[in-house]
């Protein structure tokens, strides 16, 4: 029994990393072809308010500016894709859709001029989205992996505050797209995933009061006959 159980956590751990590795190796793969063959593909990013630019609310994850841009995005993409497919492999590929489609949508809503791109805003949304839908669970197992979230990547929260970093472009609409995103999916989908095991001692007290009040009652019963039994008897 315990072996099998072993067994079924293990293939769902490695099933999680497997299926987190495709969307950070697909942008990759698009960030490697775009720079080797210098296509420019970047042009092709979110552009707020255009109608021209909604094309890139799906292009926008896929696109990166350098490598230290994919690689900030790389690392943390894949741990929450990680804890995104292990606690929800149900509706894991429902909530990275549209995690990516709604901050998409609200970016292009409210984000500044120019070209949006990056991953960063789907990071947010699924960093926001697991903390989130801990604390509404309360599950323990959940809970524990997003205090590592927290601890490792806690500092996302000063990509709300662009001017802490003035030498650098950061579509800080984007993250904070992303953070609303993750939170509105969260309670959307509280109902999914690992559930809180409760208990109910209450029942149990209640269950042996009653026992050993029924319990009495039928030695009380048996005494008052045993007495009615020696009145009746002659001497």
């Amino acid at each position: 029994m315990i072996s099998s159980e072993f067994q079924a956590e293990k293939h769902k751990f490695y099933l999680a990393i497997s299926k987190s590795l495709i969307p950070v190796g697909l942008i990759w793969i698009v960030y490697l072809i775009n720079t080797t063959f210098s296509l420019q593909w970047n042009s092709w990013g979110l552009r707020p308010r255009s109608f021209s630019g909604l094309g890139g609310i799906f292009t926008m994850p896929f696109l990166h500016a350098d490598l230290q841009h994919i690689f900030s995005n790389s690392i943390p993409l894949f741990l929450f894709c990680f804890g995104l497919f292990y606690f929800f492999s149900k509706k894991a590929m429902l909530i990275l859709f549209m995690s990516s489609l709604i901050t998409g949508i609200f970016t292009w809503a409210i984000g500044s001029s120019g070209i949006h791109i990056g991953a960063s805003g789907l990071v947010y949304a699924l960093a926001f989205f697991l903390v989130t839908i801990s604390i509404i669970k309360m599950e323990p197992t959940l809970m524990a992996y997003t205090l590592i979230i927290i601890f490792l990547y806690g500092s996302l929260i000063w990509g709300f505050f662009p001017i802490l970093f003035p030498d650098r472009h950061i579509s800080w609409e984007g993250h904070l797209s992303g953070a609303l995103t993750g939170i509105i999916l969260a309670f959307f989908y509280r109902k999914e995933g690992p559930q809180k095991k409760v208990y109910f001692p209450e029942e149990d007290e209640d269950e042996n009061e009653d026992f050993y009040s029924n319990e009495n009652e039928e030695n009380f019963i048996h005494l008052q006959h045993d007495k009615s039994t020696e009145r009746e008897t002659p001497n």
